[in-house]
């Protein structure tokens, strides 16, 4: 689905009183699922639900970061704690003093919720306090856990010319020979874990899915590896040595 025609169904709902409570979207680019949200969480609290923004009280607040009712969770890339979601359901359980009575939590890696942090959640999401809405973004719908997804209304963004977008270094090592790909290791050690996951996942729905599904399961693998583990470096050394073999 296109942002914008997402916006204006979720416009709709706002304005006929039924709205959803929890929401995930999905999309491979990190920018892209932040702008949404931020575009769609500013609708919610505009005083005339104006897509585009106006210059009412509450969307100067927005953009001010001065709403006590709007949290964002999680940077995109490591697990969420849940320490933070049990301090979300404490501050969205209390009653809001803002004209606006919604309250909305953008949490921006779903696909991270593991364990404490999924089950703290999950109750939050199956009963929310009163004009809550929760937005959860994923880079990698598969990776959600079954019991929040199935929670959620899920909407897949259309990526915009993701096509003509420039390879990133791991789309390139897959066109390269075997001694190339080996050599690479030191050069990806030297990416910041966050960078290198969402490169790893463009790498996935981009090529790697369409063009090398013999390495998803690999990449996955070394994804998870960087979210969860201390052993980044192995992981690389192993999902190299991989690729080299089947490339």
């Amino acid at each position: 689905m296109k942002k914008r025609e997402a916006l204006e169904k979720f416009v709709e709902q706002l304005k006929n009183k039924k709205m959803f409570s929890s929401i995930l979207i999905s999309n491979d680019n990190q920018e892209t699922l932040n702008d949404f949200a931020n575009n769609l969480s500013r609708t919610i609290f505009c005083e005339n639900l104006g897509i585009e923004k106006d210059s009412c009280d509450n969307c100067k607040r927005f953009e001010n970061k001065s709403l006590s009712n709007f949290v964002v969770l999680g940077d995109g890339s490591l697990a969420i704690n849940k320490n933070d979601v049990v301090e979300l359901m404490q501050k969205f359980s209390l009653t809001t003093n803002e004209v606006n009575k919604f309250k909305v939590y953008v949490l921006s890696n779903a696909e991270n919720l593991k364990n404490e942090s999924a089950n703290s959640l999950l109750k939050f999401i199956e009963e929310p306090p009163e004009n809550t809405i929760a937005i959860l973004l994923t880079k990698n719908k598969s990776q959600v856990l079954p019991t929040i997804k199935s929670r959620c209304k899920l909407i897949v963004l259309e990526n915009e010319n993701q096509d003509e977008s420039p390879k990133n270094i791991i789309e390139e090592l897959l066109e390269k020979d075997k001694n190339s790909i080996l050599l690479a290791n030191a050069e990806l050690k030297k990416i910041d874990k966050s960078e290198l996951i969402a490169m790893l996942e463009v790498a996935y729905n981009r090529t790697i899915i369409k063009k090398y599904l013999n390495l998803a399961e690999a990449t996955l693998q070394l994804i998870n590896d960087l979210k969860f583990t201390f052993q980044t470096n192995l992981a690389i050394d192993v999902f190299l040595i991989h690729i080299s073999e089947v490339v």
